[in-house]
């Protein structure tokens, strides 16, 4: 008897897969067989495309969900193969399904072709003229910036740094001939400071891109509330200030001078001497680096100045709109612990940044340095004239933790000069209490000597609800915004507030924590202020409408409390965690490029000048670098180069005649900095594993700034935290 007839199947569970290529595209062994054999009228139709694979996807079963293998794949192919040939016929009768289906970039297998391997034609991207990519009609793509570091050209690349504005665009392009040269990469030079050529003066290059009548109208008419009689006149007179004698004023006030000296060695590397610095004493540190015979007295090789606060300050900061001789400098250092445990009471809350701190007495420094006569517009420091303290604000509302100047140009008016006392600008301040208070800063007309006063009541006092004041920022010469301890901000007009405790204009939140640091990118977008908080959020936000017209970049594990903004650049410039400073662009706020990096941690940046691009960084380590950015916003692959203005070391010594040695060290050259995370020795992984320093607390750098004047705009401060402040024009 003949064996019965066995089918050639495989008599198993077929494995069907999601991403089979061939299935994918309507081809099957099987399916080619039988179109051979049994249909040959249907080599002429069209084969089945991706648009129709969705419908046979089925992820592989097992073998015990399958009863009759034979059965079902006979009667599934048998389905298949109907449903197959319905739908072509359906297709054939669309003529428009047909038309978009020879469209698609997969064709159907040709008689000279293998019915086994397909071809799809190459995309190319389209481009327009710009170099910008264009999306094909059936792409879906999401709002969003272009991507910077595409080949795009510089147009387009400058659209996306500075905008389409003609405004902008003509500030860059001024910005761009002034301060693009070689030789200003890490700190400004004087002929650059002095305006550059002519020729190249745009409408809007000097007021970064405001127009010119804008700026006058807000030196002048945006004044005018000042010195209106009624107006005015209310928020002087809320400023109560008496005179106290100058022993009460150092022993509550200030901290206790202590009759040791502090040891400075400073001069070159191979050659260093050794000075002595008293209590609220100064010297002119250029002495210790010689004098070559071939220049004159006034041609130094270094010129500046070294005082002794005897404290560590926590803040500092120059007053601006001040174009003659005299500079003056503000600087609050906080009393001791000592001073302060005589104070507390038994049952006194340990300290919270969070929550308003007992009323200690604190005291506001204002130092004048003198300016050299020149027949040069950028002026220098006169080493002939001392320092020399010229008023002592003191007040009861705890630790001084930062200020701002009101930096708005002010226009002089015949009213300063019938005044007895000289006024030096508002002052805007955060004290530990939680309360902000503007100060107007005046000292006396007469002989050069130290005023010592009380201020009573601040001309502006508010406090945010239910939470503390942390920073402050001004929006205009009326209006300033003010950073909570809830993450919230608060806007305060000064002008209009006459009640005790006045409500802010406006009060939103813009993050979740304690905010560290606010700025406002003024004068091209007053009403755009950025911010960096505790967790380590950074946002820009508009204040016209906060809650919509927001967005943040890069968060940081470890947030760096400092960010300003750089009208010459038009960016905001910030520290990053760790040891690295960044730039991060207005118009691409998503965006960061590292801009700095110093041996440390930051610890102190300065609030950038109106003047020239260039930014200084300090460091725990006691190291201060600066750099010159501008060149990189132009070109985001240009070398960045840095250079060290000094590092400073301090150790306790145990001697009962000093109470320090502090040892600084200069002459470093510019270096093309290397961006890259463990690069340099001092920071490599040893066996595998990152190092970190421990420094001496008075090695690091508290404070930084720039004078914001003109004719100064090369003058540069360091606050220390063994209680020295350097200052010294380092403009080249």
């Amino acid at each position: 008897m003949p064996p019965g007839r066995r089918s050639g199947r495989h008599t198993g569970p077929r494995a069907v897969y999601v991403d089979d290529p061939f299935q994918a595209a309507g081809i099957s062994d099987e399916d080619d067989a039988k179109k051979g054999a049994n249909s040959p009228e249907g080599k002429g139709k069209l084969a089945k495309t991706e648009d129709f694979s969705s419908d046979d996807e089925f992820v592989a079963v097992s073998g015990d969900e399958v009863d009759d293998p034979v059965e079902d794949e006979e009667g599934s192919e048998d389905q298949a193969q109907n449903e197959l040939e319905e739908g072509v016929s359906d297709l054939e009768d669309d003529a428009s399904v047909i038309d978009e289906m020879e469209s698609d970039t997969i064709k159907s297998p040709s008689k000279k072709q293998s019915s086994a391997f397909q071809i799809r034609e190459p995309q190319f991207k389209k481009r327009a003229a710009g170099g910008i990519i264009v999306p094909s009609a059936d792409e879906t793509h999401s709002r969003g910036i272009i991507d910077p570091k595409e080949h795009l050209s510089k147009d387009t690349y400058y659209t996306l740094t500075f905008g389409s504005d003609e405004r902008d665009l003509m500030s860059a392009v001024h910005s761009r001939f002034q301060w693009s040269k070689g030789i200003d990469s890490a700190f400004p030079t004087r002929s650059a400071l002095e305006g550059g050529d002519e020729e190249n003066h745009s409408l809007y290059g000097p007021t970064f891109g405001v127009h010119p009548d804008s700026v006058k109208e807000e030196s002048t008419r945006g004044w005018d509330w000042y010195y209106d009689e009624d107006t005015g006149g209310r928020f002087r007179k809320r400023q109560r200030i008496e005179t106290i004698e100058e022993s009460v004023a150092r022993q509550k006030y200030m901290p206790r001078p202590d009759e040791r000296k502090h040891r400075v060695r400073l001069g070159p590397h191979n050659n260093q001497d050794l000075f002595d610095l008293g209590y609220h004493e100064s010297f002119d540190f250029g002495k210790a680096w010689g004098q070559a015979s071939s220049k004159s007295n006034s041609e130094k090789v270094r010129e500046g100045w070294i005082l002794n606060i005897g404290h560590k300050t926590n803040c500092m900061a120059w007053a601006p709109n001040q174009d003659g001789l005299s500079q003056y400098l503000a600087i609050a250092a906080p009393l001791t612990e000592d001073q302060k445990n005589e104070h507390r009471s038994e049952d006194s809350e340990p300290f919270s940044a969070f929550h308003p701190s007992e009323s200690f007495s604190n005291a506001l420094q204002i130092w004048e340095f003198k300016a050299r006569k020149s027949q040069s517009d950028i002026k220098t420091l006169d080493m002939d004239y001392k320092p020399r303290l010229r008023q002592v604000i003191c007040a009861d509302w705890g630790d001084l933790r930062r200020m701002a100047w009101c930096t708005m140009p002010r226009a002089k008016r015949e009213e300063d000069d019938e005044e007895v006392q000289k006024s030096i600008g508002l002052l805007a301040t955060i004290w530990s209490d939680g309360g902000v208070r503007v100060m107007d800063i005046k000292i006396g007309r007469g002989p050069q000597k130290t005023d010592f006063v009380r201020i009573q009541s601040a001309a502006f006092e508010a406090r945010p609800p239910s939470t503390v004041s942390t920073c402050v920022t001004w929006l205009s010469p009326s209006d300033l915004a003010v950073g909570c301890g809830n993450g919230f901000v608060a806007v305060w007009n000064i002008a209009t507030s006459c009640a005790t405790d006045p409500l802010p204009l406006l009060y939103r939140p813009v993050h979740s924590t304690y905010i560290l640091s606010i700025t406002s990118a003024y004068p091209a977008h007053p009403q755009t202020i950025a911010t960096v908080s505790m967790d380590g959020e950074t946002r820009m936000c508009s204040l016209i409408d906060p809650e919509s017209e927001i967005t943040s970049t890069v968060r940081m594990r470890a947030a760096a409390p400092y960010i300003t903004w750089s009208p010459v650049m038009q960016c905001f410039v910030a520290g990053d965690e760790n040891e690295f400073g960044r730039m991060i662009p207005i118009r691409r706020f998503f965006t960061t490029t590292n801009i700095a990096r110093l041996s440390s941690n930051l610890s102190a940046m300065a609030p950038a000048s109106p003047w020239h691009p260039c930014a200084i960084f300090g460091s725990a380590g006691g190291e201060v670098a600066g750099t010159n950015p501008f060149r990189r916003v132009l070109y985001n692959k240009e070398a960045i180069w840095q250079e060290t203005w000094f590092t400073h070391e301090w150790i306790p010594s145990s001697s009962s005649e000093s109470v320090g040695i502090s040892r600084f060290h200069d002459g470093f050259r510019a270096e093309n900095q290397k961006l890259a995370k463990y690069h340099t020795t001092d920071t490599k992984p040893l066996s595998g594993m990152g190092t970190s320093t421990t420094y001496e607390e008075g090695t690091h750098v508290t404070a930084l700034g720039w004078n914001p004047n003109r004719c100064c705009a090369g003058w540069a401060s360091a606050a220390l935290g063994c209680g020295l402040v350097r200052v010294e024009d380092i403009a080249m």
